[in-house]
Order: C-alpha cells, then structure tokens, then sequence
C-alpha cells in the first residue's frame, strides 16, 4: 500500500476534503494508496478555524456519498519528518503553499507537487470542491491505469 500526503494552510478544508474523498474512492475502485492530509500553518490555532473540520468539506462529502472517517479529527501540521514517509506530496495551492514549503522546509520543495485550488477567499467551496474532486479523480484514473 502506498501512501500520498495532501497539504494545504490549515488542515480544514481543502486537504481534508483531498483525504476523506481520495480514500473512499480509492477503495472503491481498487487503488492501493491511502491519503493522509497535514497543514502547513507553523501555528494552527492562528488560522481561526473552529471545530476540527469544515463544515463546506463535510458538506461536499455528503453530496458526494462520502461516509466521513476522521470528522472528530483535529487538524494537524506537516513537519520535515512527513516529507520522508509519504512517496507523493501533494500541496493544493502553489501560489499560497510553495512559498511556505521553501521557507520551512527547502529540503524537500523539489520533490512536493502542486494543484492549484483556490482557498475561500478567493475561490467559492463550490467551485474549489468541483476543481479538487476533478483532480483527484484523474489522479485515481492514472494510479489505476499504473497498476
């Protein structure tokens, strides 16, 4: 089993989102990697978000037919140890993340992917929803095509 790690600011929205609908659909179409999701804030309580999840991810989830495994989960942020475990990272905004990524931690910024969804205040959870979903399920189409 393989292991992919989504980042984003906070652990709350998008990365979450990234997480909970890549493993379920993972698992429905037979794609041995699992997902795991961490926040790049160096201080999470700093970013104002209440509650361990958002409610436009739990929200999007649900729409989707996506049972929620980790709501109760609080959010967590990314140090230079999870860079070594997981053989993909994936940050969701190269725009917000890459410059996080190069300050905290240039050792790794080489080998970290990036997607490019808007977070709230620029883009509706509508549509960044739509957008990251599309890509998670070309992510999963070329993972199953790889075998």
């Amino acid at each position: 089993m393989s292991r992919i790690l989504f980042l984003c600011t906070g652990n709350y929205y998008r990365s979450r989102f990234a997480e909970e609908y890549f493993n379920h659909r993972a698992v429905r179409h037979g794609v041995l990697w699992r997902a795991d999701s961490l926040g790049l804030a160096r201080d999470l309580a700093a970013t104002g978000n209440r509650g361990p999840i958002s409610l436009h991810t739990l929200a999007a989830l649900e729409s989707r037919g996506v049972a929620v495994r980790g709501a109760e989960r609080w959010p967590a942020r990314v140090e230079a140890s999870d860079f070594l475990r997981y053989p993909r990272v994936i940050a969701l905004s190269r725009l917000e993340h890459e410059p996080v990524i190069r300050a905290h931690f240039p050792e790794h910024s080489q080998t970290v992917e990036y997607l490019e969804i808007g977070d709230l205040h620029l883009e509706t959870p509508q549509q960044a929803i739509a957008r990251l979903a599309w890509e998670l399920d070309a992510m999963l189409e070329a993972l199953l095509r790889e075998g």
